[in-house]
C-alpha cells in the first residue's frame, strides 16, 4: 500500500483538510512534503491537531518533521531527544492521534538507535512501529531497518523474508533514502557471497538514486559506495577503488554511518599496506579508533585495532602489535552490553588479532600456540551467516596455522578448497595480498614442488597468475598512470578533461567558461555529464577522484 492511497484512505474517512491553515503549520507541511514526497503519517497528525487541538498540532507536528530532517543528516542523539520530548505530550492526544503519533516516534527511534549500532533496540523499535500500524506511510523506513538489522545478525532467511515497499514513479526524498539503503544492503549481502557482478550492479543503482534525488549529506551513500570499492580492489583497480571511498572519507568523519566507516577506513588501510605505505596506514587506523570512541561505536575500534595488529605484524613490530592486540581483549571484555551483532563481530576480531599475533610470534622463534579450535570455530560461524567473503580472511589464516602446527597435509588441502572457490567467483586481490607463508604454498603448487591429493591442473593458471601478480610488485601491479587510458576508461572527451582539469585548479563555472570561450550553460551541461560519468554528486568529488585517477593535478583551492 502506497503513501499515497493511505493518505486518500484518511481523506474518505472524514479527515479532510481545512480550508485554511496557519501559515507556519502550511509551510512546515510543505517542508514534509519535499521531505516525504507524498503527505506522511505526522502530516495527517497534524491535520487532525489543527481542527481539534491547535495548540498541540502546532507543537507536535514541527517536531516531528525536525526528528526526520535530523536523521536525513545522519544526528541521531538529536532526533532521539526530539522523539522523547513528542512522547511525553501524546497522552493528551485522542486515541487515533495518539496511536499514529505513536508509531511514527517509533520509527524514528528505530533508525536513531540504528545509526548508533544498537542492533537489538532499533529492531524491537522497527517491530513496535510496524505492530501499530503496518500501512502507515512511514512503514518502509522500519522496514529497512528490520533488513538492516537482520543483515548485520548474519540472518539471511529473516533478511529476505521482509517485505519491500516499492518507491513509487517519484518518491519523497525519505523514500528515496531508504530505497538506496535497501538496494546498498542488497549489493552488501551479494558481495559477502562473492557475487561480484551482482553486487556492483546493485550498488550503482543505489549510488545512481543517491545523485538523482540528492538523498542527504554526501556520507549517507557510503556503504553503496564502499561495497563497488570493495569490488573495483578485488579486480586490482586499486586507484578507482581508493578514489571512490576517498571522496566521502570527510563526510564519514563529520557524520556517517557505522557501516560505511567500517569498510571506509579498513579498505583504505588496506590499499596502503598494498603500496607499501603502513605509516599511512596506520594513521587511517588510528583516526577510524578515535571516531569510534567519539561515536561510541565499540565495532569500529576493534575493527581498527585487529587491522592494526595485522599491520605491525606485516612490519615485524611485534610488541606493538601486542599492544594493540592487550587493548582489543580489553575491548571485548568490555562488551557485554553491546548488541549480539556487535559482540560477534568484535569477538571475530579478537580472535583474528591473536592468531596473527600468535603466527608473528612464531616466525620470530617466541614459544606461542596458535588457538586452531578458536579459528575453526569462527570460519564455521562466519560461513553460516553466508558471508563467504569475510570467511577467505579466515581461511587464509587457518592454512598459516595449521602449516605452523605441523599439519601441512591439511593446511595444503584447506588451501587448495580455498583456491577452487576463488576461481570460481573471481576473488583476486585478497590472494594477492596473502602472507608469506601462504604465498610459498601457492608458489609451490604451481611449480609442481607440492603435489596436493587429487587433480589440480585446472587450478595452476589462475594460481599462476596470482603469483605472477604478486612477484610483480606494487609499482607493476598498478600501471602507471596514463591520462589518455584513464579518460578512454571513464568515458571523458577532451573538453570535458580540460574542465576537469580546470575544475581541480579551483576555477568556478563562470571562470571556466571564461577560460574556454563557451557558455556558462555549457559548462554546466558539461559538469552534469561528468558527475554522471566519474559516479559523483559534486565538485569536491569529481576533483577528489580525477586527482587519484591521474587526470588532474591540484592547485589551489577547490569551490563549489
Amino acid at each position: 500500500m502506497n503513501e499515497a492511497f493511505v493518505y486518500e484512505s484518511h481523506l474518505e474517512a472524514g479527515h479532510r483538510h481545512p480550508r485554511a491553515a496557519p501559515a507556519r503549520a502550511q509551510s512546515d507541511a510543505l517542508a514534509m512534503r519535499r521531505l516525504h514526497g507524498t503527505p506522511p503519517a505526522s502530516l495527517y497528525v497534524d491535520e487532525v491537531l489543527c481542527r481539534e487541538r491547535p495548540a498541540s498540532g502546532a507543537r507536535i507536528h514541527p517536531c516531528l518533521a525536525r526528528a526526520w530532517q535530523m536523521l536525513v543528516r545522519l544526528r541521531a542523539a538529536e532526533a532521539l531527544l526530539i522523539a522523547q520530548r513528542i512522547e511525553q505530550q501524546v497522552g493528551s492526544l485522542p486515541g487515533p492521534v495518539a496511536a499514529a503519533v505513536r508509531c511514527e516516534i517509533a520509527a524514528v527511534r528505530a533508525v536513531s538507535l540504528l545509526l548508533q549500532d544498537d542492533a537489538g533496540a532499533a529492531l524491537a523499535a522497527a517491530l513496535s512501529a510496524l505492530r501499530l500500524d503496518a500501512a502507515t506511510p512511514v512503514a518502509h523506513v522500519a522496514l529497512t531497518v528490520c533488513r538492516c538489522v537482520y543483515w548485520r545478525l548474519g540472518d539471511p532467511e529473516s533478511f529476505y523474508a521482509v517485505q519491500r515497499r516499492e518507491p513509487g514513479e517519484q518518491p519523497g526524498r525519505l523514500r528515496a533514502i531508504t530505497t538506496m539503503v535497501d538496494l546498498a544492503l542488497d549489493a552488501a549481502i551479494e558481495f559477502g557471497q562473492m557475487h561480484f557482478n551482482a553486487a556492483r550492479l546493485l550498488a550503482d543503482d543505489a549510488l545512481e538514486l543517491a545523485r538523482r534525488f540528492g538523498t542527504g549529506p554526501a556520507a549517507i551513500d557510503a556503504l553503496p559506495a564502499c561495497v563497488m570499492a570493495q569490488v573495483l580492489y578485488e579486480e586490482g583497480r586499486v586507484d578507482e577503488s581508493e578514489a571512490l571511498v576517498a571522496a566521502r572519507l570527510p563526510g564519514i568523519r563529520q557524520g556517517g554511518t557505522i557501516d560505511g566507516a567500517l569498510r571506509a577506513y579498513g579498505l583504505l588501510a588496506r590499499i596502503a599496506a598494498n603500496r607499501r605505505r603502513p605509516g599511512q596506514g596506520l594513521l587511517l587506523l588510528a583516526e577510524a579508533d578515535a571516531l569510534g570512541t567519539q561515536r561510541n561505536w565499540p565495532r569500529l575500534r576493534a575493527a581498527s585495532l585487529a587491522q592494526q595488529v595485522e599491520m605491525h605484524v606485516a612490519a615485524a613490530r611485534i610488541d606493538q602489535a601486542a599492544l594493540c592486540a592487550q587493548r582489543l581483549a580489553v575491548l571485548s571484555g568490555q562488551c557485554g552490553a553491546a548488541s549480539s551483532s556487535a559482540r560477534f563481530e568484535i569477538a571475530r576480531y579478537h580472535v583474528l588479532a591473536q592468531a596473527r599475533l600468535a603466527l608473528a610470534r612464531a616466525s620470530s622463534h617466541v614459544s606461542a600456540a596458535v588457538d586452531l579450535a578458536a579459528l575453526r570455530q569462527l570460519h564455521c560461524d562466519t560461513a553460516l551467516r553466508r558471508d563467504r567473503y569475510g570467511a577467505v580472511t579466515i581461511a587464509l589464516l587457518l592454512v598459516e596455522a595449521l602449516l605452523v602446527a605441523g599439519l601441512r597435509d591439511e593446511a595444503i588441502e584447506a588451501l587448495v578448497a580455498l583456491l577452487k572457490q576463488a576461481a570460481t567467483v573471481g576473488l583476486h586481490q585478497t590472494l594477492v595480498d596473502c602472507s608469506e607463508r601462504v604465498s610459498n604454498l601457492i608458489d609451490g603448487i604451481v611449480q609442481g614442488a607440492i603435489a596436493p591429493v587429487g587433480d589440480v591442473r585446472e587450478l595452476l593458471p589462475y594460481a599462476g597468475a596470482l603469483m605472477s601478480r604478486r612477484r610483480r610488485g606494487t609499482a607493476d601491479a598498478q600501471p602507471a598512470r596514463d591520462p589518455t587510458r584513464s579518460i578512454s576508461a571513464m568515458g571523458l572527451s577532451e573538453r570535458e578533461r580540460a574542465i576537469i582539469g580546470l575544475m581541480g585548479r579551483g576555477l568556478t563555472n563562470k571562470q571556466i567558461a571564461i577560460r574556454l570561450r563557451i557558455a556558462p550553460e555549457t559548462v554546466k551541461s558539461h559538469v552534469k555529464r561528468l558527475y554522471t560519468k566519474l559516479s559523483v554528486r559534486n565538485r569536491i568529488e569529481a576533483v577528489t577522484l580525477a586527482s587519484r585517477l591521474g587526470l588532474v593535478r591540484l592547485s589551489g583551492s577547490v569551490v563549489d
